[in-house]
């Protein structure tokens, strides 16, 4: 077990952490959490382990009958289930008696504060798996109702015997003027899962801090960005805030959300924020130990919502 002692100073044969005579210490790592995850999905609480969420569809478009033919009776469409689990996520510290009670420092206390800070990055961090792998089915977090990634060329709906509500949501494109069109044009154009038009309004153009430069192009320029020509530019008009995401691991990650719109289903659930728990060590050591732990489950049901514009 890792342990927290006096013996703090390698370099010397004093520990100037007792002594006191250090001005100050320096430890960029103290300071207030970096949450982002927040601008990507639903943010939720729950107090179940386990839950599902149920896929269904309404009816189908209604038909033309002659004079005296019986109507057509429908009946909804059922899809697949949801499940959405509570993962535990948890750290800590042990400190000895010793190194408590000479530090000069507070550093119990300062430390103990700094595991708040740790426990939202990790939340932060692991929300952002999903995004940073959204063609991979082999996530914890699990796949979608139609079993597929999150971003994926041929999601399916749920008309019968009809491929007419497909979507393809990966656009797999670098980031560009080109992109952003069709972008918008699959959003103005989306379907529902029996194939009739739905539409979406677009809100959120996420990306890699590397592609800042372009985006301020975009959203900067008066004319058509990259070109010559006196052809305004129209991203500024598509409704889109930017959303620049450090957590990104790729140099070329970019995708747009419609995250206001109420179909909009990745989803954070949250059961338990972070706890704190302290306690002696159980031995005759007088140690002190601090763990914090948390609960959370995170996925997404259906993806239409989200547009990957590349990984």
């Amino acid at each position: 077990m890792a342990i927290i002692r006096t013996t703090w100073e390698s370099n010397s044969n004093k520990d100037l952490l007792k002594i006191g005579t250090l001005r100050k210490i320096f430890d960029n790592t103290v300071r207030e959490a970096k949450v982002l995850y927040k601008g990507m999905y639903n943010d939720l609480t729950t107090n179940l382990y386990e839950f599902k969420d149920t896929r269904m569809a309404g009816f189908d478009q209604a038909q033309e009958i002659a004079e005296g033919q019986n109507i057509p009776i429908q009946t909804p469409q059922r899809g697949l289930d949801k499940t959405y689990t509570q993962r535990f996520f948890g750290t800590g510290f042990r400190m000895t008696f010793a190194m408590d009670f000479f530090n000069q420092y507070n550093l119990w206390k300062r430390w103990a504060k700094d595991l708040g800070k740790v426990m939202a990055e990790s939340k932060d961090v692991e929300a952002f798996v999903l995004y940073n792998n959204p063609t991979s089915t082999t996530l914890t977090c699990g796949v979608g109702f139609d079993t597929y990634a999150l971003a994926y060329a041929t999601h399916t709906g749920l008309k019968p015997g009809s491929t007419a509500d497909n979507y393809n949501n990966y656009g797999n494109a670098a980031l560009s003027y080109t992109a952003l069109q069709t972008m918008r044009y699959y959003f103005k154009t989306l379907l529902d899962d029996m194939g009739m038009w739905m539409g979406a309004q677009p809100d959120t153009l996420y990306f890699e801090p590397t592609l800042w430069p372009t985006i301020s192009e975009f959203f900067g320029a008066t004319g058509k960005p990259g070109t010559f020509s006196n052809d305004p530019n129209i991203v500024p008009k598509m409704g889109l805030t930017p959303y620049e995401c450090p957590r990104l691991t790729s140099t070329t990650a970019w995708g747009v959300l419609a995250k206001k719109d109420s179909r909009f289903d990745v989803n954070m659930f949250t059961s338990m924020k972070p706890r704190f728990f302290t306690k002696d060590a159980p031995d005759n050591t007088q140690d002190r130990i601090i763990v914090a732990m948390q609960m959370f489950g995170y996925g997404f049901g259906d993806a239409r919502t989200v547009w990957v514009g590349k990984t």
